[in-house]
């Protein structure tokens, strides 16, 4: 925490940071609170008369403060009524991206010819405007040429203008844009919001008179109400009118201006003070002296009794500073002091409302001078894949204290002494601002080669303590840089399921067919399920032990396992797929598949048929169709090894399903019964006549064609029916081909 700070820094980011909000128009002088001492305060209404300057907040234009050189490119835009309307698609300056507020009103004084920017491609967002760069701007925009102009400065401090500005410097005095200030330019110094309205005032009008008027033959810097304008925040009174004074008799008393006096607000059990910055007094070498008031009637008049002991605060320096001086050891709250000089000919200013400063003291405790520890243990890496970013982030009690501003500097230790020298570490990273608990969270690093790297963490509380970059505070960590990281679980096709139904005193057995499990290699279980309280959900406690069905193949199907010698009856698993990454698929009721084992004695087989197919016996066991087309009738038969009686057939349809509204024949046409149909629509399961036959046909009607695929038919047939000596034939197929539109 800053525990001693400038009053003027604490308005100064308000000022910033707070947005701008237009008072009616026409109705500055009485909205702007803050303009009444303003030498510019005609400008300024002038000006936001014309919509080329707003104020900042409700009620205040903020004289004093600074201006930052994209905010003056707009006001310069405006004055000027450049078209702002079609900015280009790319930035001119690296600086001043498409999104930044000002982004149209730079490239409109880019295209005229009015900016140049600071070198290396930059604009120099966010720095504040000196007053030799603002007069630069302003003599471009009038459209004359300063060539040679130089030669006529007279300014006391000249030689201290920059090259580039001079000729343009010397214009501006020339045709009246500017005059100085006590025979001082000051071109470094910060201007402020009143300066760049006056002279944009000034040039408006030479602009009005079609730049017609003579300039001086010898142009003279003369004092006059523009002064040097530097960083004043805390804002209170105004300047006093000021006057040549005569060679032979000096009757005129210093210019006060008061907006340039600011408080040190020191910490409780010490004496706060008050300074003048350059300006504050109009002339070198006059006492100066403050007097806190109180205005007892609220009338805004000084009155004599309103005012305290005088306090002694120096002498004003050759640039009209007045440096700080005790005022005493105040309790946190706002004063105002009524500022008086007098010069060496006993000339005192007046003690009036004019020459107050308002200032506010908070009084903070003694100031923080520790930065923020930082534990370089909690820090930890996050090693991304290849493509992404790697990132670091620290743990909770990684940074001592909350908010403290947090960076990494990759460390290469060249001379490898175990020690940080300055030339070893590589440019600082942010990682953000430490949380309450210490903790900071991710921020990217680089995307790393795979690789040991060794980070110093520093850590920058809002006092500006900030740790040392030292071994100590270095974290090492080890990146192996993996493939994209595979989080998803193995689909499961609990439909793609059976069961083989072996007799009594044989195991009985699960399988996977094609298609079972959506990748290849994965480690298939299967869970005994009872539906105790029958909710229809798979509850932790009704699933038995997990039985190891082995791995998925590369079409996904699972070898048949073992699952017990069971009863006959109706049994339901749970089915899990679990990949290499260890993303395993959930437990729940759409993963399950139900069978029924009757556990008859095993004899001889069903003989598997030969002749089965589409469109009739004998016929094709291939069929092409288009997708998304409707087939009125799709005609199949399955023509048996062997004669049936009383025979139970299954039959299982891959992309579509069956309805009761198909047929099959076994001794004559007939729908198929709901309860005959089963696994969601796709088995389809009977018993045939008492009669025996070996041609059983079927019929699916206004079917629509699944996508582009490969589906199968499947058979399974016991042909004297179930229990008696017979079992299942082994499955054979059929095969529909979906083919896209041509």
């Amino acid at each position: 925490m800053n525990k001693k700070q400038w009053i003027s820094s604490i308005l100064a980011a308000a000022v910033l940071s707070s947005p701008i909000i237009m008072p009616t128009k026409g109705s500055a002088a009485a909205s702007f609170i803050d303009i009444d001492g303003s030498y510019a305060k005609k400008a300024i209404v002038e000006l936001f008369d014309q919509e080329i300057v707003t104020g900042v907040g409700e009620s205040k234009f903020y004289p004093t403060s600074n201006i930052t050189r994209q905010d003056f490119a707009i006001i310069l835009a405006k004055t000027l009524k450049l078209d702002v309307s079609n900015p280009p698609a790319l930035p001119t300056f690296l600086d001043v991206p498409t999104s930044n507020y000002a982004y149209s009103y730079v490239e409109a004084a880019v295209k005229a010819g009015l900016i140049k920017g600071t070198g290396s491609n930059l604009f120099g967002t966010g720095q504040n405007l000196s007053r030799q760069d603002m007069v630069v701007m302003f003599v471009r925009a009038l459209g004359v040429n300063p060539t040679g102009k130089a030669g006529t400065l007279q300014f006391a401090d000249s030689s201290q203008i920059a090259d580039y500005s001079k000729d343009f410097i010397a214009a501006a005095v020339e045709y009246g844009l500017i005059t100085g200030y006590n025979n001082f330019f000051n071109p470094d110094t910060k201007v402020d919001r009143q300066a760049v309205a006056l002279v944009a005032s000034k040039f408006l009008k030479f602009k009005e008179n079609g730049n017609t008027e003579q300039p001086a033959s010898t142009p003279t810097a003369q004092p006059s109400k523009e002064p040097v304008t530097v960083p004043t925040p805390v804002v209170g009174g105004s300047s006093s009118s000021q006057s040549e004074h005569s060679s032979n008799s000096d009757t005129n008393a210093p210019v006060v201006e008061s907006t340039k006096f600011e408080a040190i607000d020191n910490y409780n059990g010490t004496q706060d003070q008050l300074r003048g910055l350059a300006g504050a007094i109009g002339e070198q070498g006059a006492a100066v002296q403050a007097y806190l008031w109180t205005d007892a009637n609220e009338n805004g008049e000084v009155d004599a009794d309103e005012l305290g002991t005088a306090i002694a605060l120096g002498t004003s320096a050759s640039d009209g500073s007045v440096s700080a001086a005790n005022i005493g050891d105040l309790n946190a709250g706002t004063y105002r002091f009524v500022i008086t000089a007098k010069d060496s000919s006993n000339n005192e200013s007046a003690k009036k409302a004019v020459h107050a400063v308002t200032v506010t003291l908070s009084k903070n405790e003694v100031p923080d001078t520790t930065a923020p520890v930082v534990d370089a243990a909690k820090f930890e890496a996050i090693d991304n894949y290849n493509g992404t970013q790697d990132q670091l982030r620290g743990l909770a009690g990684a940074i001592g204290e909350q908010g403290a501003e947090v960076q990494a500097y990759l460390w290469t230790d060249a001379n490898e002494n175990g020690e940080v020298d300055a030339d070893e570490l590589g440019t600082a990273i942010a990682l953000g601002t430490s949380e309450a608990d210490g903790s900071v969270s991710a921020a990217n690093i680089g995307d790393l080669n795979a690789g040991t790297y060794t980070f110093v963490i520093t850590a920058k509380d809002s006092s500006n303590n900030e740790l040392a970059k030292k071994a100590a505070h270095a974290v090492t960590v080890t990146l192996s840089k993996n493939d994209v990281p595979d989080t998803t679980a193995p689909v499961v096709d609990a439909t793609k399921f059976e069961a083989i139904d072996n007799y009594n005193g044989t195991q009985d057995q699960l399988g996977g067919l094609a298609g079972a499990i959506g990748e290849q290699g994965a480690a298939v279980q299967a869970y005994l399920w009872t539906d105790a309280n029958e909710n229809g959900e798979v509850d932790a406690d009704e699933l038995g032990t997990a039985i190891a069905l082995g791995t998925s193949a590369a079409d996904g199907a699972v070898s048949a396992a073992d699952i017990g010698d069971l009863n006959a009856g109706t049994y339901r698993f749970v089915i899990t797929a679990k990949d290499s990454s260890n993303n395993e698929s959930a437990k729940n009721a759409a993963h399950a598949v139900t069978i029924e084992l009757v556990n008859g004695v095993l004899t001889t087989p069903t003989v598997t048929s030969s002749i089965y197919g589409f469109d009739g016996g004998g016929g094709s066991k291939t069929k092409q169709l288009i997708t998304g087309s409707t087939q009125s009738r799709i005609r199949f038969d399955f023509f048996s090894g062997e004669s049936f009686t009383n025979a139970e057939i299954q039959v299982t349809l891959e992309g579509m399903i069956f309805t009761t509204n198909d047929y099959y024949t076994i001794s004559g046409w007939t729908h198929p019964t709901s309860d005959q149909i089963s696994n969601n629509g796709h088995t389809l399961t009977f018993t045939g006549s008492n009669i025996g036959v070996s041609d059983i046909a079927f019929e699916l009607h206004n079917k629509v064609m699944p996508a582009p695929g490969t589906y199968l038919i499947k058979f399974k047939a016991d042909a004297d029916g179930p229990g008696t000596a017979r079992s299942y034939s082994e499955e054979q197929v059929i095969t529909l081909i979906i083919l896209p539109p041509a």
